[in-house]
């Protein structure tokens, strides 16, 4: 049976789980503003004819392909902000399934892991 982590190694994963939002945070903004730009910015042309269909179609798709982004890096910001709960509770590293520790190499690769790999 695996030991509790120490609270060395919290600081540790709590720092990794901190600098993964701030990555993602600044992702989300980035992409925000992308998305939230007129078509007509996006495509460079300033004059009052519309685009091709074509490249209204290609410019479509690269907006919902952003969104679906956006979308997952909301999600995972979400799991970062459970995981830095459970380090200030003291309930970091356990399983919500089984109860037991979760390994320190899963941890190590997804420090926002809820569940352990017998679990997952």
């Amino acid at each position: 049976m695996m030991k509790k982590l120490k609270k060395a190694e919290l600081k540790r994963y709590e720092k990794m789980l901190i600098e993964e939002r701030e990555k993602i945070l600044k992702e989300l903004q980035y992409e925000g503003d992308q998305i939230a730009k007129t078509q007509l910015e996006t495509s460079g042309d300033l004059s009052a004819y519309s685009n091709h269909m074509a490249d209204q179609g290609t410019e479509t798709e690269r907006r919902e392909i952003t969104s679906q982004i956006l979308s997952s890096r909301r999600q995972a910001l979400f799991e970062i902000d459970l995981a830095l709960g459970k380090v200030s509770k003291g309930t970091y590293g356990i399983c919500e399934r089984c109860g037991k520790p979760i390994a320190k190499r899963r941890l190590k690769f997804l420090p926002q892991a809820r569940v352990c790999m017998k679990c997952s």
